[in-house]
């Protein structure tokens, strides 16, 4: 996920969760967003959903059909170390 940065919330209208995720979720992945916040991952991904539909923040394919076999590895560890630490 990624935070829109010309899409900036005037802080009306978002619950304190949202306000939580949508900090935490600069270039990270769902399972990094939820172990930042505290949040179990299926909550992070409702808030994301709703961020996402007011513009807030942006899905990024983090693995393409090119992706490396490094690039692939380095993502599963990241993801690992997410879901550990939550």
């Amino acid at each position: 996920m990624r935070r829109k940065k010309d899409h900036e919330p005037d802080g009306t209208g978002l619950s304190s969760g949202q306000l939580q995720v949508l900090d935490a979720c600069d270039t990270r992945s769902v399972a990094e967003v939820s172990a930042l916040v505290s949040m179990p991952i299926g909550v992070v991904r409702v808030l994301l959903s709703d961020l996402m539909e007011q513009g807030l923040v942006q899905v990024q394919a983090t693995i393409t059909e090119r992706s490396s076999k490094d690039e692939r590895i380095e993502l599963i560890e990241r993801t690992l170390r997410g879901l550990r630490t939550y």
